[in-house]
């Protein structure tokens, strides 16, 4: 009976298999319970990333207000070319809202519902405009891919077959002989613990190829914008060295190294190779909306231009 109404309840909470913008398929649950569950992670997020000290001296607090702009306008070009892109998105999401938070770390985070919040510790890094789009609009990718509300149900998932499967009934007798301690906390701290744990390992599973749709998204939304891939890759690069081995930073040379990958295309096979020797330098261009795409030979008029 305990295990029937926990299938009742995923069920009626998790909407349906849903598909990203590049055709992976995807549990999602519903808009509201998204937002719910993704305003909270990101808000505990916000809760566990140090402040930055102290009030700013005069000239600080003119480059502080200059990055918020800088943020301000080239988060509402992205936004106006991703509502063109994805129509559907208006569905989802009434509008982007882009925050800055005042955080001591670099960093990025965004909830379902479009909002996207920016780490003014990311300013000492000194991104370039196509860097900094690119940080912004791969975090749009989070929330036009749905990443959110596939987390959202990995999360869900997780706590209901904890409650169902997870054998407490040993550990929970072993709890509840601690001082001051009871049944129903031991097993609330348990399965609790369990979930949390399992739903993390789920979303580190997938976490990379989430990590590349967004790469994705962004570099089709940096595209209407203006910004080719070398030159967003040229700018990411750039800024390598300025980052540390914390999960942020890695996860931005992550997406470096693919947009690089992106911006210069797979190189030809070794028969091909052969096929085009003696012939004009073979021109390589990426097909940014399609993921699945490779390099594509452009016709003989162009290679030679």
């Amino acid at each position: 009976m305990r295990a029937l109404i926990g299938l009742v309840t995923v069920c009626s909470l998790l909407g349906a298999c849903s598909t990203s913008p590049y055709g992976r398929s995807q549990l999602a649950v519903p808009q509201p319970v998204s937002a719910v569950y993704s305003e909270v992670n990101m808000r505990l997020l916000l809760v566990a990333t140090a402040d930055a000290r102290g009030k700013c001296a005069e000239s600080e607090c003119d480059a502080s207000k200059e990055f918020e702009l800088r943020v301000a306008r080239l988060g509402e070009r992205l936004a106006e070319k991703a509502f063109d892109i994805y129509p559907d998105l208006k569905q989802r999401i009434g509008r982007f809202e882009f925050v800055i938070a005042d955080k001591t770390e670099p960093g990025t985070t965004s909830n379902s519902s479009g909002m996207v919040v920016i780490f003014s510790g990311t300013r000492a890094l000194e991104f370039s405009d196509p860097a900094l789009a690119f940080i912004l609009a791969r975090e749009m990718g989070h929330v036009i891919g749905q990443h959110h509300d596939e987390n959202a149900a990995t999360k869900i998932i997780a706590s209901v077959l904890a409650q169902i499967l997870l054998p407490v009934s040993g550990i929970v007798r072993s709890l509840a002989l601690l001082p001051g301690a009871s049944s129903a906390a031991a097993t609330t701290a348990t399965t609790g613990a369990a979930s949390f744990l399992g739903s993390k390992a789920v979303i580190a599973s997938y976490w990379a190829r989430q990590l590349d749709e967004a790469d994705s998204i962004a570099l089709t939304i940096l595209g209407r914008t203006g910004y080719d891939p070398q030159e967003t890759a040229d700018a990411l690069a750039a800024t390598e060295q300025r980052l540390d081995d914390s999960s942020w930073p890695q996860d931005l040379r992550a997406s470096s190294s693919h947009v690089a990958e992106i911006a210069q295309g797979p190189r030809p096979d070794k028969e091909r190779l052969a096929q085009l020797a003696g012939s004009a330098p073979l021109k390589l261009t990426y097909v940014i909306d399609d993921t699945s795409a490779g390099a594509s030979e452009l016709s003989p008029q162009t290679r030679t231009r």
